[in-house]
């Protein structure tokens, strides 16, 4: 009777286990409109950039989470944090670089003090930072800001020296570059631009970094936000999030096959606004966030979020599978754990970070 009762404990128990798979376990609240997420090497940290869109005085900041216990550790407020936008940490884990997407500069985190220690200028509205995997060169994608050309007039990326904390290169893409990937042996940096944000207008910008140049562009996106690269680097998904305006609004991902001959080669139906995608590890899955916010009101007014959606795409046959994974309002981006038990969904209206636990 103790052995039949020990065996129900345990198949209730992994039974229950398995019910939490591709489902939140945890949720942080961080700041006003959390954008992006980056993730410390160990996997034991992240840095939360706050965009504070709504421009609450002193409220662009920088939270970070101790992944471990899934608590905000401490938050950082600094006069250089201008509208940040996206971060990206060094590969030794030692520095942090935020992009001020409303302003000029890239600023600098110590991680083992949480203060920023200086900042890298020449930018034009950064809206995006891929590091190399030896540490030694940033690239900024300049989306443009109230500081420059105008948000969504920039047509740059720039090339950083981090040793010396100077622009080396700028490089021409096309107009509104707003996310960067950089491939696995540093070889290719990959740019998507918004453009105008009509549907088909949007592409996507192959750079050889050997020479900083574009090498290909592949056109036929719809308002392009988010890129990830299969491990392999064989492929990018690329969300077509739609019009700036948020309608029409898109509800696709675009599958690319890399390599010589560049091309869209699928197309797959996901839900309202994908914006975030991140890939696992093990290049099994894409996860995909519907940020779903859209103007209830006539002449484009009362922007209103509705259910907050992750999409999971099977890339070997490209089709969404379910569940369904429901997150908190406005979901932007997603970062999966360096070890792909977790994804990290930052809510932009919610103000929270929700936690995933992922399928194996």
């Amino acid at each position: 009777m103790n052995r039949v009762f020990f065996t129900l404990c345990m198949l209730l128990s992994t039974y229950a286990n398995a019910g939490h798979r591709n489902s939140v376990v945890a949720t942080m609240t961080t700041g006003v409109n959390p954008d992006a997420l980056a993730i410390t090497p160990n996997g034991h940290y992240a840095y939360v950039v706050n965009n504070n869109n709504y421009g609450i005085a002193n409220q662009d900041s920088v939270s970070v989470l101790d992944l471990r216990k899934n608590v905000v550790k401490t938050i950082i407020y600094d006069s250089s944090f201008v509208e940040p936008f996206r971060v990206a940490i060094s590969p030794d884990g030692k520095k942090a670089y935020v992009a001020n997407s409303d302003g000029t500069t890239l600023s600098i985190i110590d991680t083992k003090s949480n203060e920023v220690t200086g900042t890298i200028g020449g930018f034009d509205g950064p809206s995006g930072v891929a590091i190399t995997p030896d540490g030694k060169y940033a690239y900024v994608n300049n989306y443009g800001g109230s500081q420059g050309v105008g948000s969504g007039n920039g047509n740059t990326v720039s090339v950083v020296d981090l040793r010396t904390h100077a622009i080396v290169e700028v490089i021409t893409v096309d107009k509104a570059p707003a996310a960067l990937a950089m491939s696995s042996n540093s070889n290719y940096v990959y740019s998507i631009n918004y453009v105008d944000g009509t549907e088909g207008s949007g592409t996507l910008s192959i750079i050889k970094t050997d020479t900083n140049s574009v090498v290909n562009t592949v056109s036929g996106f719809f308002g392009p936000f988010g890129i990830a690269l299969t491990p392999n680097c064989k492929y990018a998904y690329i969300t077509n999030f739609g019009s700036n305006d948020f309608a029409p609004f898109g509800n696709t991902v675009s599958v690319v096959r890399l390599g010589n001959d560049p091309r869209i080669v699928a197309t797959i139906d996901v839900s309202i606004q994908p914006s975030g995608i991140a890939i696992s590890p093990n290049g099994r899955y894409a996860y995909v966030t519907n940020y779903n916010t859209l103007y209830a009101g006539s002449n484009f007014t009362k922007l209103t979020p509705g259910a907050g959606t992750v999409n999971i795409i099977d890339i070997k046959k490209n089709r969404v599978i379910a569940p369904t994974i429901e997150v908190g309002h406005s979901p932007n981006t997603v970062t999966i754990s360096p070890d792909g038990k977790f994804a990290y969904v930052t809510n932009y209206t919610s103000g929270t970070v929700d936690v995933i636990l992922l399928k194996e």
